[in-house]
């Protein structure tokens, strides 16, 4: 570990168990402890808050779930992504510790019930590492995906590798030891512990952007050029997608229809024809094989420009939540979504990195006083806030949203 971090070790420090008919049992080791100081009854008033939105109705204001990353947590820690993807112990003691900085410093509805759920984390490339990329580590950025197909020929001779030798293997590894470690972590919340749920999926990045992934800018080309060939390798990353999540979910014992966080970032410049026939299907069958009837049983995230898409959203893919859609599209052009699906979004991660507290109040209203009334509408970002945005400009977000309260009437802007 590195002296500049927060983190507290505590190797060494013992417990002991309750006594139980006069007999000792052994003593417990606690690697590690975290304090995290938060208002129990403002834990409770954001659960409501969540839960009215996604009942598309009101408790006492429109929340907010601002998109803070391990890129912006571990910056503002002083932490490496070197550091951070160091071991599996390293990154869970990370991952703790910046759950505490974010449940105490950012002024959003995040923290919502006396919980901490932690996850193997490689960022957005471990479905492409499954699908065959080599990936490029860095140290202060977000690891990166090296293309690995240039030409139509080695699309088609392409083979996806055992995934258990790529970071969804890695991942189950780090998952089972992190799960071993979790039983001597020690977090409480205002003195009094809580548990510490360590989970497993496959990330949200669809096969659509895993092809990217693999290809770079070559696979917009071969739509047109190899369709059939284009469908091929989809169906196999699909089928792959499907084995991977099957075996995660077996293994926490979770159903398999508990719903899906979905990713097509990367097919936003495609045409509303070329998403329904080369990405639809294939968002079909996965929503189909894990996703269900809740609000988060089929969420789709997108976070720059896809209004084009919103029909195929609505009535192809029947998505429930559409999760850190970005600025791009302006509120009174989401009038397909509104009202039918939960939106988290949209204000500019530049303007709330950039901005005066003026501009971030603007923007926040004009999204409020289109969007607010139609329900279901939770104030976000493009889940993407920028290491180094003041906490300032993010609480003009929550404080806009209490001023503006809860709506009076249906708006009737669309």
């Amino acid at each position: 570990m590195t002296s500049h971090t927060s983190i507290r070790i505590s190797c060494g420090e013992c417990r002991p168990a309750s006594r139980r008919h006069g007999v000792h049992s052994e003593r417990v080791v606690v690697l590690h402890t975290v304090d995290i100081r938060y208002s129990k009854d403002e834990m409770l008033r954001n659960r409501r808050r969540l839960e009215s939105a996604y009942r598309f109705d009101f408790f006492n204001r429109v929340p907010v779930l601002l998109g803070i990353e391990p890129r912006y947590l571990l910056d503002i820690r002083g932490v490496s992504f070197r550091e951070y993807f160091a071991d599996s112990q390293t990154q869970l003691l990370h991952q703790l510790e910046n759950i505490k900085w974010r449940i105490e410093n950012i002024p959003d509805d995040w923290f919502n019930e006396p919980k901490i759920t932690v996850s193997p984390d490689f960022q957005n490339v471990t479905n492409a590492s499954g699908c065959g990329c080599e990936i490029f580590w860095q140290e202060t950025e977000t690891p990166q995906a090296i293309q690995r197909l240039s030409t139509i020929e080695e699309m088609e001779r392409h083979q996806l590798p055992e995934w258990r030798n790529s970071l969804w293997g890695k991942k189950l590894e780090w998952f089972i030891r992190m799960k071993e470690l979790a039983g001597k972590i020690d977090v409480r919340l205002n003195g009094e512990r809580i548990p510490v749920d360590v989970t497993i999926g496959i990330n949200g990045d669809s096969p659509f952007m895993s092809a990217v992934e693999l290809a770079g800018a070559n696979f917009y080309g071969w739509l047109l050029e190899a369709p059939a060939l284009c469908h091929d390798l989809l169906r196999r990353i699909t089928d792959r997608y499907i084995e991977v999540e099957e075996e995660y979910r077996s293994i926490l014992g979770r159903p398999m229809k508990d719903g899906l966080n979905y990713s097509d970032d990367s097919a936003q410049v495609i045409s509303l024809s070329q998403y329904r026939e080369f990405c639809v299907p294939v968002a079909k069958r996965l929503y189909e094989t894990f996703g269900c009837d809740r609000h988060d049983g089929r969420i789709m995230h997108l976070c720059g420009r896809n209004v084009h898409l919103h029909e195929a959203l609505l009535h192809d893919l029947h998505i429930t939540l559409l999760h850190g859609y970005g600025s791009a599209n302006a509120p009174d052009e989401m009038s397909t979504l509104a009202g039918k699906t939960v939106m988290i979004g949209n204000i500019d991660p530049l303007t709330l990195y950039q901005g005066s507290e003026s501009d971030v109040e603007q923007e926040t209203s004009r999204i409020l006083e289109i969007l607010a009334a139609r329900g279901g509408i939770i104030l976000g970002d493009g889940y993407n806030v920028v290491p180094g945005t003041s906490l300032s400009n993010m609480e003009v977000v929550r404080k806009t949203s209490e001023r503006f309260g809860v709506p009076k009437a249906l708006n009737s802007a669309f």
